[in-house]
């Protein structure tokens, strides 16, 4: 019934890319220092075993950056589908319209909306129940009753 919200995968992705180019960039570097200290050594020291080294250790920094950032492109595909997962979600749940995730936390999720009334509403936190079923909750006006605005955060009928 209702879209998987997935946002801890693209997270983990966006970790390994980042462990990826921790490993890649200092092993490109030393690749680039150990070619220029090989084109400068005399002809009987340039041997066909440090080319090849040289260059598999080229090789593999360069597919590290390229892993990179294929993991962090998945990052970015990830959240995106996530996120549109969750106003999908949040919209078919409640009548709300303009559904627009600003923040997540790791559990919950900020959204800004259009209420049932047509008020606007921001910082409407938006967490999920046992099912995957999403639960809104306005967190200004259980902070402060009298002052804040109650929203129409009605369930859809049928």
């Amino acid at each position: 019934m209702y879209q998987p919200v997935d946002f801890a995968s693209p997270q983990i992705h966006l970790a390994v890319a980042g462990i990826i180019v921790v490993f890649a960039i200092p092993m490109g570097i030393h690749a680039l220092v150990r070619w220029r200290k090989f084109r400068k050594d005399p002809a009987q020291q340039q041997t066909y075993a440090r080319r090849r080294d040289i260059g598999i250790e080229s090789g593999v920094a360069a597919l590290g950056i390229i892993a990179a950032v294929v993991f962090t492109g998945m990052f970015g595909v990830g959240w995106k589908q996530s996120e549109k997962n969750l106003e999908a979600n949040v919209e078919t749940r409640y009548v709300v319209s303009d559904v627009v995730m600003t923040s997540w936390n790791g559990s919950t999720a900020l959204v800004d909306l259009v209420d049932a009334n047509g008020v606007a509403a921001t910082g409407i936190e938006v967490s999920f129940d046992a099912v995957g079923s999403p639960v809104l909750r306005d967190a200004a006006f259980g902070l402060d009753p009298k002052h804040a605005v109650e929203h129409a955060l009605e369930l859809r009928q049928g």
